[in-house]
């Protein structure tokens, strides 16, 4: 089939004016970006009565000084009618299989006292760290993005599986007091009793 030299002309000036047109009115905007969509981690902390909140590491040392540290962490904050709360990264509540973190925590294992801080001794006796410098007495923990008060940076105990749990939530429970919330019911997974 033959095309007529006028017919792919019109085409020509057609598919350049379409394109004049559009530029002329302006850069095209980019498509708005999608909504972030929730996690399943932060839906299951929210379905059992937390709130997911994304938290930055802090490293506070020993002083009033608060230093941010690279990466962030969905966690889930429980807090009470009394005023305590408890935190938990928010996979740790929501995984499939016992994490350390929910061993710990329903287990209530027995741990050193020693002088210091009693929350990081417990934390550091059941083979968790709650560390954030190389001097045991270094301090940091994990608060609000662009937090600026070092006693806003919650303590964690960490374990080896990358689970992580309040260190003071941990340490109270142990000790049968319940700050926040008991969470020995909120795992997703079953966590079998020591």
């Amino acid at each position: 089939m033959k095309r007529s030299p006028a017919l792919a002309v019109s085409v020509l000036v057609l598919v350049s004016g379409t394109a004049v047109a559009a530029n002329a009115a302006g850069p095209a905007a980019a498509p708005a970006p999608a909504p972030h969509a929730r996690s399943a981690a932060a839906a299951w902390c929210e379905k059992q009565g937390g709130t997911a909140e994304t938290r930055v590491p802090y490293y506070t040392g020993t002083g009033n000084k608060i230093t941010p540290l690279g990466g962030e962490r969905e966690m889930c904050v429980f807090a009470a009618t009394d005023g305590s709360k408890i935190m938990i990264a928010a996979d740790t509540l929501a995984a499939d299989k016992p994490t350390l973190a929910a061993l710990a925590y329903v287990r209530k294992p027995a741990g050193p006292s020693s002088p210091g801080n009693p929350s990081i001794a417990y934390c550091q006796g059941i083979n968790g760290t709650a560390m954030f410098g190389n001097k045991p007495t270094d301090g940091g923990g994990w608060g609000p993005k662009n937090e600026t008060d070092p006693s806003k940076a919650t303590s964690t105990c960490a374990f080896a599986d990358g689970s992580m749990i309040d260190a003071w939530g941990l340490k109270y429970h142990q000790g049968g007091v319940v700050r926040g919330a008991d969470l020995t019911k909120k795992f997703q997974a079953t966590i079998p009793g020591a």
